[in-house]
């Protein structure tokens, strides 16, 4: 087998000094099977029982890396909350990929998922770290890491989210499971989520909520790798395997489109985020409004869309994203559509969008919209325009119409 299955999730990429500097090395969090190193970044002033948020480096970086390229530290000092950096060594793998191929690595209790795991309550025990709101993300190589860690430890972590990586156990071994990343394989719902129940037979809780971001045109990890994560995890949440809802220029990004696949509550248990055009990278809108950042380069592309930002957002850790109101209406019917007053500042330009043959009652004070709904189907969003010209977009609500 070529030695690019060996480097294939390399993302190095040169780097300036971050501006919030990361802990000292920590390699006593515990027994340490996998020998890893822990970094982390605590903002000042943070609150107590504050969320956590477990960033994985691709191949060829380290934590520092994954900070000034992902720029989760500025978010964490903007809303509050940790960020914990698990960092790969070369003796373990001398590309500095995490090894997520190798079974004695990513077997619950095992290996480098273990160190994880033992990082994560190191961080516990020595922070006031929420345990119900820990996350996980990572690009590549520590995207493929981080489906390991929802597979091995489904009861740890909310949420993860997956740039440009595949489903847990893809192969029986190294060789077949670096193949398949980049040509594809393919597995029925069922005996995907079968490699996943194995290593918890006895979790009945609900799995982590999955946010998947692919390029189309990604010649490293095989497009197909993004369907097969949607199919595993959406037979784990049994949840709908078609998309229940898709939103195309997803908040004015011309190459995105989000999907959601719901569970029988309605909830959204996996999104997939697909990106036009865009290769082994992840998507970046560089500028100086909130909800811009990152740096164009080999493996950053400017896509009108800051991914590190709406990760956030997914993860509940933007507090002012989502909308609030019903998603079935009577026709005919007042109904109210809100966002927390967090988000409203002075001297914003507000705009709601509704469908067309919807009435406005009531005062528009920017945070609420009440309107008369009408017959049709639609989306409401919200728009602020700051006074430099920045524009933010609140999360979209599909609306459908429902029978008395």
């Amino acid at each position: 087998m070529r030695k690019f299955f060996f480097s294939f999730f390399l993302s190095a990429i040169t780097l300036t000094v971050i501006s919030q500097p990361l802990s000292e090395e920590v390699m006593d969090f515990g027994t340490n099977p996998g020998n890893l190193s822990l970094f982390y970044y605590v903002p000042k002033n943070i609150k107590e029982n504050a969320p956590m948020v477990v960033v994985l480096h691709g191949c060829g970086q380290g934590a520092t890396a994954a900070a000034e390229l992902t720029g989760w530290n500025k978010l964490a000092d903007e809303y509050g909350f940790y960020v914990m950096y698990p960092q790969q060594h070369f003796p373990n793998n001398p590309q500095h990929c995490f090894n997520w191929f190798k079974n004695n690595e990513i077997e619950r209790g095992k290996g480098e998922c273990e160190s994880i795991k033992q990082m994560v309550d190191y961080m516990l025990k020595k922070f006031k770290v929420d345990n119900k709101n820990i996350f996980i993300t990572g690009m590549s190589a520590g995207a493929a890491m981080s489906v390991v860690m929802i597979a091995t430890q489904p009861g740890m972590f909310k949420a993860a989210a997956i740039f440009a990586g595949g489903p847990y156990k893809p192969g029986s071994n190294i060789f077949s499971s670096s193949g398949s990343m980049v040509w594809g394989v393919n597995k029925t719902p069922e005996e995907w989520g079968d490699l996943v129940w194995r290593q918890n037979p006895a979790f009945k809780s609900k799995y982590p909520r999955v946010i998947i971001f692919h390029g189309t045109k990604d010649p490293v990890v095989n497009f197909r790798s993004a369907n097969e994560i949607v199919e595993q995890w959406t037979y784990l949440h049994q949840a709908d395997s078609v998309p229940t809802k898709t939103d195309s220029v997803y908040l004015g990004a011309p190459d995105v489109t989000r999907f959601a696949y719901n569970n029988k509550e309605k909830e959204e248990a996996v999104v997939f985020y697909k990106v036009k055009d865009l290769g082994h990278a992840i998507p970046v809108n560089p500028g100086e409004c909130a909800n811009e950042g990152g740096k164009t380069g080999i493996f950053a592309t400017d896509k009108s869309f800051y991914s590190t930002f709406y990760t956030a957002c997914e993860f509940g850790l933007v507090p002012d994203w989502r909308i609030q109101g019903p998603k079935e209406i009577i026709p005919g019917t007042n109904v109210k559509f809100s966002i927390p007053t967090v988000g409203i500042k002075k001297a914003y330009i507000n705009t709601w969008k509704f469908p067309s043959d919807c009435k406005v009652v009531g005062d528009d004070n920017g945070t609420t919209l009440e309107l008369i709904w009408g017959k049709t189907k639609g989306n409401v969003t919200l728009e602020e325009m700051a006074p430099n010209g920045c524009r933010y977009y609140h999360s979209i609500i599909s609306v459908e119409t429902k029978d008395n």
